[in-house]
């Protein structure tokens, strides 16, 4: 799934809250996101993920595209390449839910 052939009218971006992507500064990472927020963007914190050894994690919807390892400095490609431009950031993709494709 490289790219979206039509982009959904709104995304949903859950960005875990949870002890330790809090640790990992998924704080800042949540708050980042709410900048972007807007009529075609819901930012909202989850509860665990279960993802803890790979936060802090961020589910984006529609699509079920896991990032994991996030950033407050990630936020604004995440936006930029996926929401707006329909591409996935890949290396932030997480490799649980996403395996590398080894012949792309």
């Amino acid at each position: 799934m490289a790219s979206f052939s039509q982009r959904p009218q709104r995304w949903l971006v859950q960005v875990c809250r949870h002890r330790s992507c809090d640790r990992g500064g998924s704080e800042q990472v949540l708050a980042a996101f709410r900048q972007h927020q807007s009529s075609t963007i819901l930012v909202t914190e989850s509860e665990c993920m279960g993802q803890c050894s790979a936060g802090p994690t961020v589910q984006v919807m529609p699509g079920n595209t896991w990032y994991c390892r996030v950033t407050a400095a990630d936020v604004p490609r995440i936006v930029e390449q996926h929401l707006q431009g329909g591409e996935l950031v890949r290396d932030r993709l997480h490799p649980r839910f996403h395996p590398p494709n080894p012949h792309a």
